[in-house]
């Protein structure tokens, strides 16, 4: 290397002083020094970390800026540490708290909520640097002094990112945590909201979440958006660009916890919606950027509903949220204070531009409400009487969710095409980007998506030539086909498990900006979920039903699957879970094939396997009316003969009668044959579809 190019990256630090540090950090000075000692060490200091270990764990003086970015150098010391050498990592995972010293002593029980697999010492080492290494595409690109510019300023940017920093979680209190991110929040009163189901105990989370959770939930606040909170991917409080969320990241966690939902940004927290582009809005988006107590209620209750079947049928969680609280909104952000819901929606003066048409969409949408049938309160005189019968009908509301993803098919998708820069860094956050950010953000999602991944070395031209090479790698290939035919699984079982159950949502809870992909860490090793969320559309028979409504059941069923699978009318549904998943993962044709061949499979092994636990297992049917339990295979019995039948048959007759003296034993009215007969030709394209499903294969 010649003298010029030596200066330039021996220069990096001063670079990087001018550049970065002073718009992130509040003591520069201590930045450059912290960032100096660091470029010095190119092997493991056992002094270092002490140094570091010390300014993270005694942060008086130290700003959260830099004690993550001083975590990030103590990974980076970690993953510079022989993999045989466990002196060194006795030292370092004693000094975490995680074991007490020496080689032959055990970790804490507690790294196997966390995913680990093991606690032996000699066997936990490994997986504990494969943990670490998720991030080395950013550790190996540091070389000490000479690192270049690009390789220090995306180090720094990675440690902004608390979720991504795997020490985080050992090395921040819960009650740190909690105070970061109320900084970033607005804050206002609320009351718990007793009714409906409540959500399962906070043990079920690895100990830190679980209090960071707990202190959320526990005070009596709502949560809503700031103007200067944060919508970039992966901060420790997150507001997804197109949302009306917050999402909390915790350090060193592949939990996810959210808050539904939390206002809009600006003046307004919320507004009043009936009508968007000549359209008007379903009732659940009437309360603009806030949620309906009713909804809210629903919505736990049925995710609830398929998560305790789906543990009986399958010994293992449902892919959806758990709802941890729900509180009721009593007042709301304005102008650095908080108002009651009623002063806020009546008084021009509080609500300020905006206002008349605001209270046209009020009107317009309290009259709805009543057309349709929702419980309404008495007609009061004046703003105040209009604005309490919205109020009441709508009950502005606030849940708690953990197991969700802000990484949403729709935008997973767009991320990864050639819009993808722009539409994350220039609709989304509001700033222009250079081509080694775009690189950057590139290699974030693909990670996220493959759990495992390897960046391509070729040079950043734009975003498609970019994945398209990165997916081209074998091993990012590999991985790609891989996990796809995993999400296809996992989506055919939840899928085959709620048409079991005669329940379906319209295709509300399968809509790629309701369907996220999360990667988690798993027995020692990175996997990727899908995660179906807002299930406030989700219909499953309850205590109440004594039969299947298939005439209601099976139009809802079919616009699921026009979300899951491909569409059957393009120009309806443009997008599929299955189309998303193919164009995030670039998939050829030979791989739909055995997707195809893989979900007919499991669609019929959780149909099939749900089935039997509805007529078997007593505590789920325990869940169900016995008068539906007693008819559940009807349908399957009447489709399966329908879809094979021939009139002019002989055994077509003797059939019919068969069937007519069965829904007659089963207490059907004398005209259900025909009526079921009606209902299958119908919608006979969709049941020839999944004929394998059903029980008869005679002809008739």
């Amino acid at each position: 290397m010649n003298n010029r190019a030596a200066a330039t990256r021996v220069s990096s630090v001063d670079y990087l002083k001018d550049e970065l540090l002073f718009a992130e950090f509040g003591d520069t000075q201590q930045a450059h020094k912290l960032l100096d000692e660091f470029l010095q060490h190119s092997t493991f200091s056992k002094q270092f970390c002490l140094q570091l270990l010390s300014q993270i764990k005694q942060p008086r003086g130290v700003s959260w800026e830099l004690r993550r970015l001083a975590i990030l150098m103590l990974e980076h010391q970690t993953l510079l540490v022989s993999p045989n050498s466990f002196a060194d990592f006795d030292f370092l995972l004693t000094a975490l708290q995680l074991k007490q010293s020496g080689t032959n002593r055990p970790l804490s029980s507690t790294v196997l909520q966390e995913g680990y697999s093991t606690t032996d010492f000699r066997a936990f080492v490994p997986e504990f640097r494969h943990r670490l290494a998720r991030l080395d595409r950013v550790h190996r690109k540091i070389k000490g002094r000479q690192t270049s510019k690009a390789a220090l300023r995306e180090f720094v940017a990675t440690s902004f990112c608390e979720c991504k920093l795997t020490l985080g979680r050992y090395l921040f209190t819960p009650a740190e945590v909690v105070d970061r991110i109320l900084g970033q929040l607005q804050v206002t009163n609320a009351v718990p909201d007793l009714g409906g189901a409540r959500g399962p105990q906070l043990e079920s989370l690895p100990p830190f979440e679980a209090e960071i959770l707990r202190r959320l939930v526990d005070s009596s606040y709502v949560y809503w958006v700031a103007d200067h909170t944060s919508s970039r991917i992966n901060s420790l409080i997150e507001y997804p660009a197109t949302s009306v969320v917050l999402v909390v990241k915790p350090p060193g966690s592949d939990y996810e916890f959210e808050f539904k939902r939390a206002g809009l940004r600006g003046r307004n927290s919320l507004g009043v919606v009936y009508a968007r582009n000549g359209y008007t809005v379903p009732p659940s988006h009437r309360l603009d950027g806030g949620s309906m107590q009713y909804l809210l209620r629903f919505e736990a209750n049925a995710a609830a509903r398929i998560a305790s079947v789906y543990r009986v049928v399958h010994k293992s969680e449902a892919p959806v949220p758990a709802y941890i609280s729900r509180k009721t909104i009593d007042a709301i952000p304005i102008r650095n204070t908080q108002v009651t819901s009623l002063r806020y929606f009546s008084d021009a003066g509080i609500f300020g531009e905006g206002f008349r048409p605001m209270r046209v969409a009020m009107a317009e949408s309290v009259a709805a409400f009543i057309r349709e049938g929702y419980p309404k309160l008495p007609a009061l005189p004046g703003d105040f009487g209009l604005t309490a019968q919205f109020v009441g009908v709508v009950g502005p509301s606030q849940a708690v969710l953990t197991g969700t993803s802000s990484f949403r098919l729709n935008k997973l998708a767009t991320y990864l095409s050639s819009e993808g820069p722009e539409h994350y860094f220039g609709e989304g956050l509001h700033q222009p980007y250079t081509a080694a950010e775009a690189k950057s953000f590139a290699d974030t999602i693909l990670e996220e998506v493959l759990g495992v991944y390897k960046p391509p070395n070729v040079n950043y031209r734009d975003q498609r030539q970019y994945v398209d090479a990165a997916l081209s790698l074998r091993a990012n290939r590999n991985r790609a086909d891989e996990v796809y035919l995993s999400i296809l699984e996992q989506t055919a079982r939840f899928w085959g498990t709620l048409m079991a159950l005669r329940g379906y949502s319209r295709g509300e809870s399968f809509v790629g900006r309701n369907v996220g992909l999360r990667s988690v860490w798993e027995a020692g090793h990175w996997k990727v979920k899908v995660i179906f969320m807002d299930h406030d559309a989700l219909i499953i028979p309850g205590p109440q039903s004594d039969d299947f409504a298939a005439h209601r059941g099976i139009g809802s069923m079919r616009l699921d699957e026009r979300y899951i699978w491909e569409s059957i009318e393009p120009e309806l549904f443009p997008s599929s879970i299955a189309g998303y998943l193919r164009s995030i993962y670039r998939i050829q044709d030979e791989k739909e094939r055995e997707g195809r061949t893989l979900v007919n499979r499991v669609l019929k092994d959780a149909y099939k396997k749900t089935q039997q636990a509805l007529l078997s297992n007593q505590q789920l049917r325990s869940l169900f009316n016995p008068a539906f339990l007693r008819r559940l295979l009807v349908f399957d019995t009447l489709t399966g003969g329908m879809l094979h039948a021939k009139p002019e048959s002989p055994s077509w007759q003797a059939w019919k009668e068969q069937m007519m003296e069965m829904l007659n034993a089963h207490g059907y009215p004398q005209n259900s044959f025909q009526a079921y007969a009606e209902i299958i030709e119908s919608h006979r394209p969709f049941l020839e579809r999944y004929s394998y499903l059903f029980n008869s294969n005679s002809e008739h």
